[in-house]
């Protein structure tokens, strides 16, 4: 009994913690290359041993000058997943399946996947690289959602930045979203939470009869020189 208490105390805890927490791509302290973190955003990082080992499969990849992936070696160090000889000047990309987890009791399974997009200053538009994608068109501010190659309208995303801490913002009908306030320099993220797929099947041998995709795009503004 007391087994069985201890287990589902901590499979909540894994539960809100995927919940609540974004996965992104940001640039490591001193240059030291890109990491793939996982927090709730201002929150301290997720460490390994920790929620960080919730992480089952974790896969990174840069684009070429022809458009074509390069693959990136994926190292896990305490707090955060390491991109081995990713360029921080150019856009990377991660995806990372999180452990099938059960909210709520006789309620479907869900397989939350997690997709990041960084995007360093000056790198243009992009083009959907993943199945959920926060793609920037270019223009300050601005990104448009893809699902599957698609646009996606109507679809509602948190905004965090160095003024706000969790504001909600919606895609436009043709997938657009514009971010309200991007003068202040510091750290900017984009994030998809929980977009629900009536799509079973299995993981790790674990049945599921939901999959859920979060995506998250990564940007810094730096202050202007005078």
């Amino acid at each position: 009994m007391i087994r069985s208490l201890i287990a589902l105390a901590v499979f909540s805890l894994l539960s809100q913690a995927a919940s609540a927490h974004s996965l992104w791509i940001e640039e490591l302290p001193d240059h030291a290359g890109l990491g793939v973190r996982f927090a709730q955003w201002g929150d301290e990082y997720e460490v390994s041993p920790g929620h960080l080992d919730s992480f089952a499969q974790v896969s990174g990849w840069t684009l070429d000058d022809k458009g074509q992936p390069q693959i990136l070696d994926v190292v896990k160090k305490k707090d955060h997943f390491f991109l081995s000889n990713a360029d921080c000047t150019r856009p990377a990309f991660a995806q990372a399946q999180f452990t099938v987890r059960q909210l709520h009791e006789g309620k479907p399974a869900r397989a939350p996947i997690f997709y990041c997009r960084w995007q360093p200053e000056g790198a243009g538009a992009g083009t959907p690289a993943m199945t959920m994608d926060i793609v920037p068109t270019g223009k300050p501010g601005e990104a448009r959602i893809y699902f599957r190659g698609k646009p996606l309208g109507g679809v509602e995303l948190l905004f965090f930045s160095p003024k706000v801490t969790d504001q909600k913002l919606q895609a436009d009908a043709e997938g657009y979203v514009r971010v309200p306030d991007i003068s202040k320099p510091g750290q900017y993220l984009l994030a998809v939470a929980r977009y629900s797929e009536d799509l079973p099947g299995f993981f790790n041998g674990v049945p599921f009869g939901i999959t859920s995709h979060s995506a998250s795009l990564y940007w810094t503004v730096k202050e202007e020189k005078k």
